[in-house]
């Protein structure tokens, strides 16, 4: 091509696409690897690349750690699940000492594999331009061991959700504070209208005693009532164990409140004399998985799937510049583009890992891919710019992606070579991820081009992992093989 004005624009429009939006934050894995190839004029291409993705660790600011260290801790409590503060909370204030409420040693061993199958049909209308439909079949997986070792372990599951004994047991507790203070209060009125009576004397020099007393015994009923529950009420999770040291310090209390009731009342007889109903025994990993799953609302921590059909993609690709390297070195300049339909399987993500296999979303994709050749030697340069649509209903995710990546080839024979590669994918949300790795190719496309052959035909093997990336950002390995077959639909 001898005019410079689509080397200049091309040119331009790939180093855009390269530097673009350098502050963004990367998403986790790659798209699809791609090259310079294009489908020669009136041929069809199938392109079916299998590919398959596996995690167990994210990168944290210091190095790796589990994609279960969430779920994984010495004392497994509100640091780690948020909504147990509120039961740590109330214990604290019903046993009114300092307490860390734990379910005990816990840890969850996880990992995510995923495969990706995408059926890509191209149809290459001109020498320079195609077009291609890609429908993309997904399954994600995730598989998790979730132990919980009791040690160390101070609270229990709530048996008023187990036993219509501790329901009862809990209903008496909360009849028995509403009639002493009832109890008390009626004698505070009657003492208001008859000071001479009995018992009044001693009672009302003490009357803001007794008001306080009815205070915070009511505020403790109330506690208890939302801790360990009570008729209509299921209570927390998770109660103080029996035999721990809080549900002793909670009893106390009840024996305190009862003391003062009968001090005030200048009675013998026990007007409190039921404790709320503790745990028999600690947590097993059964129940924490079902108080994240059912509780929370949260998917599965130990094992959840997801198979369905990813969002469908239209795209082109045009050949801007094609220079031969028969004489000098070799250069290619492609740009490609498509739009990603929100046609997918929709999914949330679970507690653990992302299982979404669709954004939900239009989504827009501009491509450069430039490739150099001199003798043997060769370089493949890649640059994307990625949007995507927000849509309320799945969460938040990355809007804006930059991926780029470079390959240096060597070419061992004329269909065969070898590669390697290197990638960076940024993004607007979750962080930046690099990637590193090679593989191997076999094409006779050059050779159908000069007429040697019929039709030509395609394979293609890379592997890569993820060597660096923001915290959060999953720590993968990646392997794709793809087949690429051509069929004729006419004379060309």
């Amino acid at each position: 091509m001898t005019d410079s004005l689509p080397r200049r624009l091309a040119a331009a429009s790939l180093v855009l696409l390269i530097t673009a939006a350098p502050g963004l934050r990367a998403q986790n894995g790659l798209p699809l690897l791609d090259d310079a190839s294009l489908v020669p004029r009136g041929l069809l291409r199938l392109r079916t690349p299998v590919v398959w993705t596996r995690y167990d660790q994210r990168f944290t600011q210091s190095g790796v750690t589990g994609i279960g260290a969430a779920f994984t801790s010495d004392a497994l409590g509100a640091s780690q699940l948020a909504p147990l503060s509120i039961a740590d909370s109330l214990i604290e204030a019903m046993a009114a000492s300092p307490f860390s409420l734990s379910l005990g040693k816990s840890r969850l061993n996880a990992m995510v594999r995923e495969e990706h199958v995408p059926f890509v049909l191209e149809y290459g209308v001109l020498s320079r331009l195609s077009f291609s439909v890609t429908v993309p079949v997904i399954r994600k997986r995730l598989s998790g061991l979730l132990l919980l070792d009791s040690s160390g372990a101070n609270v229990g599951p709530n048996p008023q959700r187990l036993s219509a004994a501790a329901a009862s047991n809990n209903a008496i507790v909360q009849a028995q504070f509403v009639a002493a203070a009832q109890q008390l209060q009626v004698k505070l009125a009657a003492c208001g209208s008859n000071p001479a009576g009995a018992g009044c004397a001693a009672l009302l020099p003490r009357q803001a005693e007794a008001l306080a007393l009815i205070a915070s015994s009511t505020t403790f009923a109330q506690a208890a009532s939302t801790l360990y529950g009570a008729t209509g009420s299921s209570g927390q999770a998770f109660v103080p164990s029996a035999s721990s040291a809080a549900q002793a310090s909670i009893a106390a209390r009840v024996g305190t409140f009862n003391l003062q009731y009968k001090d005030l009342l200048a009675q013998t007889a026990d007007l409190l004399t039921t404790i709320p109903a503790g745990a028999a025994g600690p947590a097993g990993s059964a129940n924490l998985a079902s108080y994240v799953e059912s509780e929370l609302g949260r998917d599965s921590l130990r094992s959840d799937r997801v198979l369905g059909v990813g969002d469908v993609e239209i795209g082109m690709k045009y050949l801007v510049v094609n220079r031969p390297s028969d004489v000098g070195p070799g250069f290619r300049l492609l740009v490609a583009s498509s739009v990603s339909l929100p046609s997918g399987t929709r999914r949330a993500p679970v507690a653990v890992a992302d299982l979404r296999i669709a954004n939900g979303a239009v989504g827009f994709d501009l491509r450069g891919i430039a490739e150099w050749r001199l003798g043997r030697a060769g370089l493949t340069a890649t640059g994307s710019a990625t949007s995507l649509g927000k849509n309320s209903v799945m969460p938040a995710y990355d809007s804006r992606i930059v991926t780029t990546a470079v390959e240096p080839r060597w070419h061992v024979t004329g269909p065969l070579e070898l590669h390697g590669s290197w990638a960076l994918r940024v993004g607007d949300l979750s962080g930046n991820a690099q990637f590193a790795g090679g593989g191997v190719s076999f094409s006779t496309v050059g050779s159908y081009k000069r007429g040697d052959r019929p039709l030509p035909m395609e394979m293609r093997f890379t592997h890569l992992e993820a060597v660096s990336g923001t915290a959060g950002v999953e720590r993968l390995t990646r392997d794709q093989v793809e087949v690429r077959l051509y069929y004729s639909l006419g004379r060309h």
